[in-house]
């Protein structure tokens, strides 16, 4: 980021309000962690456009809450960036006093607006594939565990099922014998063996 960003990242928590810079600087705290955003002002600028819209129209909260999703849809942000936001903002208002304004009805909108957020975004097929490498170290650590306890488990067997659990071990632990065959240009070996003039 260049010397502009900065400050303008920075203008967004250092204001006059003590509460707001709290929320606003661990916001601004998890988007460059996360980087989720290719912009981190982004989030922020949305942040400080949803109080402004709240404390204007807290009179018609349903208005409210739809001009201020009407602003993440400017910003073109996909579902999983626009959940993000939603539920920093219902954080804010849920644990902030407006003065001269009642945000309940908002705070119960945002709420609702919220969840159906995470249903879409839990809807998403990239959230419903299984995570191939989380599958295998867990396998891996379960076969780790088992093969630990692999003498006590045999120990338990009856002597024919030992063995014929031992002898579907054994190719994982011994090489595989095969038969080798001469090619064009190898030496053939001499099967007949002389021994005192006599051939055998």
């Amino acid at each position: 980021m260049n010397t502009k960003q900065v400050q303008a990242l920075e203008s967004y928590f250092k204001t006059e309000n003590e509460h707001w810079n709290g929320y606003a600087f661990e916001m601004i705290c998890e988007v460059l962690q996360k980087g989720n955003f290719e912009n981190p002002e982004t989030p922020l600028k949305l942040f400080s456009q949803s109080i402004d819209i709240f404390t204007e129209h807290f009179e018609t909260p349903l208005k409210a809450v739809q001009l201020f999703e009407a602003e993440t849809d400017k910003q073109k942000i996909d579902t999983i960036q626009k959940l993000f936001v939603f539920e920093w903002v219902l954080k804010y208002v849920k644990y902030s006093e407006f003065e001269k304004a009642d945000t309940d009805e908002i705070k119960d909108l945002l709420k609702s607006q919220t969840e159906r957020l995470k249903v879409e975004v839990n809807k998403q097929p990239e959230y419903n594939k299984p995570l191939v490498g989380s599958i295998r170290d867990t396998l891996k650590d379960l076969m780790q565990k088992e093969l630990e306890q692999l003498p006590e488990t045999l120990k338990d067997l009856e002597p024919v099922q030992r063995l014929n659990v031992l002898c579907k071990l054994i190719p994982y632990v011994l090489p595989k014998v095969e038969a080798v065959h001469s090619e064009k240009g190898e030496p053939e070996t001499v099967n007949k063996t002389t021994f005192s003039g006599y051939q055998w």
